[in-house]
């Protein structure tokens, strides 16, 4: 489990609301490393960036109008922002790649659907051995309270083997999450991504090869990935949008939306509707978040949205007490389902990642963070 150290007084940004309980997020005079990038951002040449970004292109993009872009796209607004515009804006070829969701929802496939059909992009959906991909769903749920660790895994490791057999050389992933939402600073600076990166930080300290002894090695494939040598030896050059263009979740939702027939749906624990809605684990993902670091999706939600000039602290403040850290109880049953669990038996699991240090229980058994958003 990530627990708090000890010693560590939980605060609150200045500037936005996140959580020093984020893990890897650094505090520079009471303000989160996030905030100070965001700011940093408003000084930065773009234009500049926009042009190594063209640069980049023009050295990879394909003579004869074969795939040179390989873009991991679920029909949501980022992914298929950035595959608009390398195709539209830099006249590059991309394909398409989905890893499927564990548990995807009718929304999530209409967009998907639509933004194939409409957007007129070429596609790839990998769907890994539907049991195979529930056993260690529920092992990482269990052990790490990572429902969707493996879907995390499968968008890098099966996108990069997909690069690798079709000679693809380049991978455009969306946002550095790190640098955008607060984490390590290792990467700034760094436009390429490394196999260190992808495991310390998109896998949380976890590498793909740690889970193999629960799974033959058949059944693990497509979670293989490939070490630093094999990643150059394949001439394989993979990088985040957020480095050459300004971030922004909301700009690329009024972007796309009369792009294709992109439809939003309300989401619990957040009071926004157009953001991770193809998989009914990403509810269960960011409830546990709250239960293992104190804040939930709309705490994040907020904190981009100050960050984005969006809203006022005192704003973020009021929807945070409203809406974060509810469960999604109109999933609860498809969980139990999905994890062959009882109900006692999801909720031990639940409440064994609580951190006595963010959480005490009062007289009625009622749970309450030991701090305030405020």
């Amino acid at each position: 489990m990530d627990h708090k150290k000890d010693d560590e007084e939980i605060i609150l940004c200045k500037k936005c609301l996140m959580v020093s309980t984020r893990p890897r997020i650094q505090f520079k005079d009471g303000i989160c490393n996030a905030c100070h990038w965001a700011m940093e951002k408003q000084k930065l040449n773009w234009n500049d960036r926009w042009n190594d970004l063209v640069g980049l292109c023009d050295k990879y993009r394909s003579g004869d109008g074969n795939w040179d872009v390989i873009v991991p796209c679920s029909g949501g607004k980022d992914g298929s922002m950035v595959a608009f515009r390398l195709r539209d804006e830099l006249n590059m070829h991309p394909l398409c790649v989905t890893f499927h969701p564990q548990i995807q929802t009718p929304v999530g496939h209409h967009n998907l659907r639509s933004f194939i059909d409409d957007g007129g992009f070429d596609h790839i959906l990998i769907t890994p051995n539907p049991g195979v991909y529930r056993r260690f769903c529920k092992h990482t749920f269990i052990t790490e309270g990572r429902p969707v660790q493996p879907f995390t895994m499968g968008i890098s490791t099966a996108l990069i083997r997909t690069a690798i057999n079709f000679k693809i050389p380049l991978i455009m992933y969306g946002e550095e999450g790190e640098q955008e939402y607060g984490g390590a600073t290792t990467q700034i600076g760094k436009y390429l991504v490394d196999r260190k990166y992808l495991v310390d930080y998109y896998y949380s300290g976890h590498s793909p090869e740690s889970y193999l002894k629960l799974f033959h090695p058949y059944e693990f494939q497509w979670r293989m990935l490939p070490d630093d040598k094999q990643l150059k030896d394949a001439g394989l050059f993979i990088t985040h949008w957020s480095h050459y263009k300004h971030w922004d979740s909301k700009c690329h939702y009024d972007y796309i939306k009369d792009r294709y027939d992109f439809q939003t749906q309300p989401q619990v624990g957040t009071y926004t509707d157009y953001g991770q809605l193809d998989c009914l684990l990403h509810e269960l993902q960011v409830y546990m978040m709250h239960i293992k670091f104190g804040f939930g999706r709309c705490l994040a939600d907020c904190c981009i949205g100050i960050r984005g000039g969006y809203m006022t602290r005192d704003m973020g403040i009021k929807l945070v007490k409203r809406y974060d850290g509810l469960y999604p109880w109109h999933n609860h049953q498809a969980y139990l389902k999905y994890f062959d669990m009882t109900d006692d038996e999801f909720w031990r699991v639940v409440d064994g990642f609580r951190d006595p240090k963010i959480w005490k229980c009062d007289n009625n058994g009622r749970w309450n963070l030991r701090f305030d958003i405020k």
